[in-house]
């Protein structure tokens, strides 16, 4: 027992060297050697305890997805009044700064050609976020505070590619307001749900 939470925790201290690389790197900048460095351990320390560099990467994307979704839920869970949860939720969605654990599961993405076994996190996250969506707006329906002009699993799938594209916008260099990239996602909101946000 003793050891494998040594275990546990020296792979945790790995995995938040790598966050810590592509956070000030980007994650196509990481590699074995600049991971190791980063946590002041050998090479050969980083693959005694993920044998493929691949298998730090994603460990390391899927640590990210789990608390940026886990953000998310406990949003959906804490507000009870849909409107205000659709909007605490968009909000969450398009932060005013993209974070470096934020980065890093955008750039992860360039890395899914090469790395396919991230593809199903991926998918997750995105099903999961729109499951949360598509929950919100059921709850809405049901009590009258929405009245959904097309099928609500597209309107929550619209959302998250929104707040998806939105998020990308920084990372390509163009500085749109997030105030308004929020407010353009609310009025998409607004129009299919047909009602005020």
């Amino acid at each position: 027992m003793k050891q494998s939470t040594k275990q546990a925790q020296r792979r945790d201290a790995l995995v938040a060297a790598l966050r810590r690389v592509a956070g000030e790197r980007g994650i196509l900048q990481a590699n074995v050697r600049t991971v190791a460095a980063e946590a002041e351990v050998s090479a050969g320390s980083v693959l005694y305890y993920f044998p493929t560099f691949d298998d730090l990467v994603a460990a390391a994307v899927e640590g990210v997805l789990e608390e940026f979704y886990e953000r998310r839920r406990r949003i959906a869970e804490e507000v009870a009044d849909p409107r205000e949860r659709l909007r605490a939720m968009i909000e969450a969605g398009i932060p005013d700064d993209i974070s470096d654990d934020l980065r890093i599961v955008y750039e992860s993405v360039a890395l899914l050609p090469e790395r396919p076994q991230l593809r199903p996190l991926h998918r997750s996250i995105v099903e999961r976020q729109v499951m949360l969506y598509r929950t919100t707006l059921e709850i809405g329906a049901g009590v009258g505070a929405f009245r959904p002009r097309m099928p609500v699993a597209a309107i929550a799938r619209n959302l998250v590619a929104l707040e998806d594209s939105y998020d990308l916008y920084p990372l390509l260099g163009l500085g749109l307001d997030r105030a308004e990239c929020r407010r353009a996602v609310l009025d998409y909101a607004a129009l299919a749900l047909d009602c005020e946000l």
